[in-house]
């Protein structure tokens, strides 16, 4: 079961690298931070699609916001609130 099951001339673009290289254009993993301020902007979004109004939706958030959440899940779990609002709505 030792032969090679591709011909490397098939993939030219994969000769030069060596056995178990990584790959380089792989992006790295977005940081906490990152996750936290795009789930953090989708809510403040989906809020103002249900208000229609910037500050109002900014007041939705806050009020959503459950302290007894760990503080890394709690832009999702407002996140997950509002789409619960937006679904429980009457569709147009």
């Amino acid at each position: 079961m030792d032969r090679v099951l591709e011909n490397p001339g098939k993939r030219p673009h994969l000769s030069s690298m060596k056995n178990n290289q990584p790959v380089a254009d792989v992006a790295p993993a977005p940081s906490p931070a990152t996750i936290q301020a795009t789930l953090l902007r989708d809510a403040v979004m989906t809020a103002y699609s249900i208000t229609g109004s910037l500050s109002a939706a900014t007041v939705l958030c806050s009020s959503l916001v459950d302290e007894d959440v760990p503080e890394q899940h709690r832009a999702a779990a407002v996140l997950s609130r509002l789409h619960h609002i937006a679904m429980s709505r009457p569709k147009h």
